[in-house]
């Protein structure tokens, strides 16, 4: 199932922060005139805030690495839950959503479905993997595909009578509606292509023979 790897960012002790961490110790002393000796004294040294951050971070880190960790096994937890059908269908549709793989996100695409605001007969985006950051795995149209430069009018057609078409054609045609429809300055044309794929997609054969089982 798709996912984006947890990003780790460790504290780094630079000549920059400590300078800062100075100037800052200067400005309190500076406020109270009257009082800097005691203020000074009061005042840790730059090697104390700096491993005390680096502590700190490294407790931070290991919060939201566990807060993460349990959204993904609540979000496991719901899917196997669901019946057989509904969870393979959604876990297709995850791996081909367009947003981050995040645990947080699959929580609330998975929210949206129960609520009856995910349609996965219908979905808002394109039936192709995509990667942790959401990023199309597979662009047939940034290939040296025969489908590369298919004309727009020949994609309606297979659209408008998917019978005794391929699944690699209805394919094709399915993913380059998508795209024409969220690049048509007539929005009215747009949707027309748009509500093509949506019946299209239907007809994508693999998916639809999954939700089915």
């Amino acid at each position: 199932m798709r996912y984006k790897p947890c990003p780790r960012h460790p504290f780094e002790d630079t000549e920059r922060k400590r300078a800062a961490l100075r100037r800052k110790q200067k400005r309190e002393r500076e406020a109270l005139p009257l009082f800097a000796n005691q203020i000074a004294a009061r005042q840790p040294s730059v090697d104390q805030v700096m491993a005390d951050r680096a502590f700190a971070a490294i407790a931070q880190e290991t919060r939201d690495r566990s807060a993460r960790a349990r959204q993904w096994r609540e979000a496991r937890r719901r899917l196997d839950a669901m019946p057989r059908r509904v969870r393979r269908a959604l876990r297709i549709a995850w791996d081909c959503a367009p947003y981050p793989g995040d645990p947080s996100r699959l929580l609330g695409f998975l929210n949206n479905h129960a609520k009856g605001e995910v349609d996965l007969r219908a979905l808002p985006f394109p039936l192709s993997k995509t990667d942790g950051s959401g990023a199309r795995i597979e662009d047939l149209f940034e290939t040296d595909s025969d489908w590369r430069f298919i004309s727009i009018l020949r994609c309606r057609d297979i659209a408008e009578d998917p019978d005794g078409r391929s699944i690699a054609d209805r394919r094709a045609a399915y993913h380059h509606l998508q795209k024409a429809a969220d690049s048509n300055k007539d929005r009215e044309r747009g949707q027309q292509d748009r509500v093509l794929a949506t019946a299209l997609w239907r007809r994508l054969g693999e998916f639809d023979d999954q939700i089915r089982r």
